[in-house]
């Protein structure tokens, strides 16, 4: 009896061990934040990552200002959206260099979006999910949203920027 008093216990305390274990998954795959591609259309109309020289991004709405060490010329970035508002404004000062002549220019984005709260369990708390982004106001030659669900899975940008 003593024996079986034992292996109970023992099971019990195995039992009890994996029921208290916390599930530590908790990366989520979305994203707060829009990532974006600077692209320009080459002689056969095809499209080509284009650099340019961001000398600030300034977003009032995340009380951010975004500057890239020595005006270093990129061609994919990505930019945090608010999380308070289902807007966010992004005013872009860049310079292009074409053929020795650099040029200044200052553009700006609004984009939209709703925010889904999702618990999927109470150790891993509220996980947001920037859905159906769209664009209320923009001044860039060109912009094409490729994903308007922000997700760390998807390996393209969700903003194509054209910079002619």
């Amino acid at each position: 009896m003593e024996s079986i008093i034992k292996k109970s216990l023992v099971i019990l305390l195995i039992a009890g061990i994996f029921a208290c274990d916390v599930d530590s998954n908790c990366g989520s795959i979305n994203v707060d934040y829009v990532t974006f591609g600077t692209v320009t259309l080459n002689a056969n109309l095809e499209e080509a990552p284009k650099n340019v020289s961001f000398d600030s991004i300034i977003s009032p709405q995340t009380d951010s200002i975004f500057r890239y060490k020595d005006s270093i010329s990129i061609s994919s970035f990505r930019l945090p959206l608010s999380p308070v508002e289902n807007q966010t404004d992004f005013f872009f000062y860049y310079s292009i260099n074409n053929a020795n002549d650099t040029v200044k220019y200052g553009d700006t984005i609004r984009f939209t979006y709703e925010k889904l709260n999702r618990v999927d369990s109470p150790e891993c708390g509220v996980d947001f999910e920037f859905v159906g982004m769209d664009t209320a106001y923009q001044t860039f030659d060109s912009l094409v949203i490729v994903n308007d669900t922000l997700k760390r899975t998807i390996n393209a940008p969700n903003i194509k920027l054209f910079i002619f």
